[in-house]
């Protein structure tokens, strides 16, 4: 067995063994994280993504949901491979946690000028997580791209139980882009009876 297939298993069983219930950053109590840092990352180095297995992927995919909280795997390997970051963002539309896909998400925006990055973004920005589409849309208007206007403009006016934090998110983005739609957005978020939102409309609005 390789270092990376050791270190998986003993989370797993780590995380098998009587974490219950899961709640909030559950793994953050697993004492072996820089041993399974290391196993990931030496990986990532030493052997590109196209000889992985399908198991292989999915350890890594995997990792990386784990490593939720700190998120220090995604970046680090968005920091050494970005080859590797856009394979196992193709891969996580397949077969990759929401936990793995938003991070992705993340990472990727800050490949700029990566045509294949930001093609992986509308990808994303698809997904049926809502979470993953709203970081994948500020990904894209972090990189200027003006097609995530009418994705912004979507996530607004679309309904479902997260929609005050897409609604946020959607005028982070508006504002991002300097779009003409922003102004028009601000004012309902000024008037919305939700608390957040209002609130978050009210600190972009006094941030002028």
């Amino acid at each position: 067995m390789t270092d990376l297939s050791i270190e998986t298993t003993r989370f797993r069983e780590w995380a098998g063994a009587g974490i219950v219930p899961r709640e909030g950053q559950w793994e953050c109590d697993y004492s072996q994280w820089p041993a399974w840092h290391r196993a990931v990352l030496a990986w990532v180095e030493g052997r590109h993504p196209r000889g992985w297995s399908d198991a292989e992927v999915g350890h890594v995919l995997y990792a990386i949901a784990r490593d939720n909280d700190a998120q220090y795997l995604v970046r680090e390997i968005r920091r050494l491979r970005p080859g590797t970051l856009r394979f196992l963002a193709r891969a996580s539309l397949a077969h990759g946690e929401i936990d793995a896909r938003w991070q992705l998400a993340v990472e990727l925006g800050h490949l700029s000028g990566d045509e294949e990055a930001q093609a992986l973004l509308f990808a994303l920005a698809s997904d049926q997580d809502e979470y993953v589409r709203r970081r994948a849309t500020r990904s894209l208007a972090g990189l200027g791209v003006r097609a995530a206007e009418e994705l912004a403009w979507a996530a607004w006016h679309r309904p479902d139980e997260y929609q005050e934090w897409a609604r946020m998110s959607a005028l982070e983005c508006l504002r991002e882009l300097q779009s003409p739609r922003f102004e028009a957005l601000l004012a309902e978020g000024l008037r919305d009876e939700r608390p957040f939102l209002r609130q978050f409309a009210e600190r972009l609005q006094n941030a002028r």
